[in-house]
């Protein structure tokens, strides 16, 4: 297998599932190498706690579990940096609604103004990749990465 690390390459159809590959192999080393360039920049929390921290403000109303699929991480592990990342001020633990036995999280507003400032810090360093790509080509890598994590 070769790493595909080109741009959109129309001009060849893909062979199928090796092609896949390929590029999702590419996909996850630029992945991690954005990961590794964006940590020097927080010195408060971590890129996965980010990753927590975003999924607790799409989805927490829907409990621990839909946090785990989220984010792809096992239900412990939510647990586990939820709970410190409580200790710190950023979540909290709230009753629900429709069963006032189970708790939900939330984030505090600390955790709130501290995803909110990181998510304009990975959005401008971000941009830079952004503007390189045409508009045609812009028009499909939203819906395509939003819809390989649907399936994921």
């Amino acid at each position: 297998m070769q790493l595909m690390t080109s741009t959109l390459q129309p001009s060849r159809a893909p062979r199928g599932p090796e092609d896949f590959a390929d590029a999702a192999l590419a996909f996850l080393a630029v992945v991690r190498r954005i990961r590794g360039r964006l940590q020097p920049l927080f010195e408060d929390v971590t890129v996965p706690q980010l990753v927590l921290l975003d999924a607790v403000q799409a989805c927490a109303a829907e409990g621990i579990v839909a946090i785990s699929d989220y984010t792809a991480l096992s239900q412990p592990t939510v647990t586990q940096q939820a709970a410190f990342l409580e200790a710190n001020g950023l979540l909290r633990r709230v009753p629900a609604d429709d069963d006032r036995r189970r708790r939900l999280l939330a984030l505090t507003e600390r955790g709130e103004q501290l995803l909110a400032a990181k998510e304009g810090v990975v959005a401008d360093r971000l941009s830079v990749a952004w503007i390189a790509p045409a508009a045609e080509e812009q028009a499909l890598v939203v819906p395509s990465l939003r819809h390989l994590a649907d399936l994921a």
